[in-house]
């Protein structure tokens, strides 16, 4: 008898964090990941990665290969900066470490740069650098899309400092890509990760976020991002539509998790979990979705038999069915006095 209820809250638990994932895909919402960038997450021995990798920018002397370095150094302090900002989003002094965490990427960045103009005025034409320039324009939108969305989630004072430094970090950007490539070169550049295919929709979305940002911090290259817009109408228009949709379907499901969890604090720790941990639950989502491909609807139709009823039930056996077990069960209040037959002995 047992068996129901402890059945049932797993379930209820598993929609519960069922929903919370889907309030985060639909949201749109598109986490860069450390190894998207090529880096490793924060670990025991990050220090030793982060050591050896000091040690290899000190001795490398060809300017792309130690761009490079310093480039996989710029993408771990971002990371480290995310983590910061996450797991100490109540420290008072997160505004203060932020702004530290920036200072040192915006050195980072700036040796890049002067080392990429150094190397462009002796080799302007150099596949070295072309081949550089793509993953560096990629590896510089991604951090701005993390910048974003920390943005979004930490306390007012510490969002006012990454939507500055943002704000700084990309207008410097423009100016760098302006001086390093023609105007041809530069919105193949940005376009790459618009047209790709390849890419979740979502991806899409966010890099067009990014440029759009882009166009209005960097006025040096406003006009030949105008122009990538009415060269790609179509699909700007496209991935336009989609944001909006997402941003619906996201509102809509993130009030059904609010229906779930009425405690708005209960449901933002909840989203918030899963958007750190999602791909690490995502397996297991798709996983016990599989494996429980129906149950949703048998556990719907038995929650009436644990809610209150206003009448007393009728006498006899009631038939339970649950994960296609049949359970025969005699209510005790109904249990009635068995009336000997006609010419039977009472015992």
């Amino acid at each position: 008898m047992l068996k129901k209820p402890f059945i049932i809250v797993p379930l209820f638990l598993f929609l519960s964090f069922s929903l919370a994932v889907s309030a985060q895909e639909t949201a749109g919402t598109v986490e860069v990941a450390a190894e998207d960038l090529g880096v490793e997450e924060s670990g025991l021995f990050s220090w030793l990665t982060d050591t050896v990798r000091e040690v290899k920018i000190f001795f490398t002397f060809d300017p792309i290969k130690k761009s490079e370095l310093q480039l996989e150094k710029a993408s771990r302090q971002i990371i480290k900066a995310k983590e910061e900002a996450e797991e100490n989003a109540d420290d008072p002094a997160l505004r203060e470490k932020l702004a530290k965490a920036d200072e040192k990427y915006r050195e980072t960045v700036e040796k890049i740069n002067e080392r990429l103009d150094e190397f462009k005025e002796e080799n302007p034409e150099a596949t070295q650098l072309k081949d550089f320039l793509d993953k560096y324009t990629d590896h510089q939108l991604l951090h701005q899309q993390i910048l974003r969305k920390l943005e979004e989630r930490v306390p007012e004072q510490a969002m006012e400092i990454i939507r500055e430094n943002r704000e700084r970090h990309l207008e410097r950007f423009g100016e760098t890509m302006n001086r390093l490539q023609n105007k041809e070169e530069l919105k193949e550049r940005l376009k790459a990760g618009l047209e790709d295919n390849q890419k979740r929709i979502e991806q899409r979305v966010e890099r067009m976020r990014t440029i759009e940002e882009l166009e209005q911090a960097a006025p040096i290259i406003k006009e030949r991002i105008r122009e990538l817009k009415e060269e790609g109408e179509e699909t700007f228009r496209e991935l336009k539509a989609k944001r909006e949709e997402i941003e619906i379907k996201g509102e809509q499901t993130r009030q059904n998790l609010n229906e779930v969890f009425p405690n708005p604090e209960m449901g933002e720790k909840i989203e918030q979990n899963i958007q750190e941990r999602k791909e690490e639950y995502q397996p297991l989502i798709l996983k016990v979705k599989e494996e429980t491909k129906g149950i949703f609807d048998a556990f719907q139709s038995r929650l009436r038999l644990f809610t209150p009823q206003t009448e007393q039930p009728k006498a006899g056996p009631s038939e339970s069915k649950f994960y296609g077990e049949s359970i025969e069960t005699e209510k005790p209040g109904n249990i009635q006095p068995k009336v000997p037959a006609e010419g039977e002995k009472e015992e």
